[in-house]
């Protein structure tokens, strides 16, 4: 027989979905501060290949925002 749902249980959703929230959050602004320090390590003339594996990047990626970095104005998320 199943149990009804107590306040408990609902504040133990309440909270789960929040910290999922946060986690997002931080995964989001993790993602544009490495974006950001990639495209300062592309205008300061680092190697694309090295850039991309100390990033963790496909080449493609670090190659595609290179190209982007020469054209003022844009940005490529990843």
């Amino acid at each position: 027989m199943l149990r009804a749902m107590t306040n408990d249980d609902l504040q133990k959703i309440r909270v789960a979905a929040a910290d999922k929230e946060d986690v997002e959050f931080e995964l989001d602004r993790a993602e544009l501060v490495l974006q950001e320090a990639v495209a300062e390590a592309l205008v300061h003339g680092e190697d694309i290949a090295v850039v991309a594996e100390l990033a963790e990047l496909p080449v493609e990626d670090v190659a595609k925002l290179a190209a982007q970095e020469a054209a003022p104005g844009s940005v490529l998320p990843f």
